[in-house]
């Protein structure tokens, strides 16, 4: 007696998708990012500084940051607000919480690279060999490369700038919320420079860096908001066809 029925085929292998944004992730992918970055951001730069930063020197004098990190945020939280109210009004079905966990994602992911940036090369800030001959040399003086000031303001604008530009129906306010969001970035960013808490090319190197996250970031999160919002719509008219079948 021969059987013809074929061996039940093993399971298909399931590849683990990134979405953020999707709450069935962001659940536990938000806090293992931040796990992550903050045990990244307690490591010890190396003893002196790795190419290309080896043979530096760094004899400026230390100047007061005029742009203090809480600042940065109050100016984020300050434009984030008006700019949030503009979107719910074009579109009251707005996901603002989806974009408000993308975002997050988009501040985590920037700073897993700012902080393995600094951890790594080590750079002197530019005043560093000054307050070194003085004794008052600190464990952050070391981590200039590159500017987290620069990469947070610059993911923070590119992912907001990205939102007016494909959420608002009005491209002149959508111009103008880009306008203020990157030119608060830079202003923020060259500050840094100018007060010489970091080197132009710190500054340079965080607004890439951040600017691709940002950017990576919103359309991610943009393309895993309107897939659901699709399946969303697709099982309602499902739904609907099977009321009315008369069947």
């Amino acid at each position: 007696m021969s059987c013809d029925a074929l061996p039940p085929s093993p399971p298909a292998a399931e590849c683990f998708i990134y979405r953020p944004g999707s709450w069935e992730q962001d659940i536990y992918t938000l806090p293992l990012e931040a796990l992550v970055v903050t045990a990244i951001s307690q490591q010890h730069p190396p003893s002196s500084s790795r190419w290309p930063f080896r043979n530096e020197s760094a004899n400026e004098i230390r100047n007061p940051s005029r742009q203090p990190g809480m600042f940065a945020a109050a100016l984020a939280g300050g434009t984030l607000i008006p700019l949030t109210g503009s979107l719910l009004i074009a579109n009251p079905k707005f996901p603002a919480l989806v974009h408000l966990r993308g975002l997050i994602h988009s501040h985590l992911w920037t700073e897993f690279f700012t902080s393995s940036a600094k951890v790594y090369f080590g750079r002197k800030r530019p005043f560093y060999d000054t307050v070194k001959r003085r004794g008052e040399e600190r464990r952050d003086d070391k981590l200039s490369f590159f500017s987290g000031h620069a990469s947070h303001s610059f993911a923070f604008a590119t992912y907001a700038s990205q939102l007016a530009f494909s959420e608002l129906k009005n491209s002149s306010l959508a111009w103008a919320y880009a306008s203020l969001l990157n030119g608060t970035a830079a202003w923020v960013s060259a500050s840094r420079a100018i007060d010489k808490q970091h080197n132009w090319s710190d500054v340079l190197a965080g607004g890439a860096v951040g600017t691709a996250v940002g950017y990576f970031m919103h359309d991610r999160v943009n393309s895993v908001s309107k897939s659901s919002l699709n399946v969303s719509f697709s099982a309602r008219s499902v739904t609907f066809q099977l009321e009315l079948d008369p069947r």
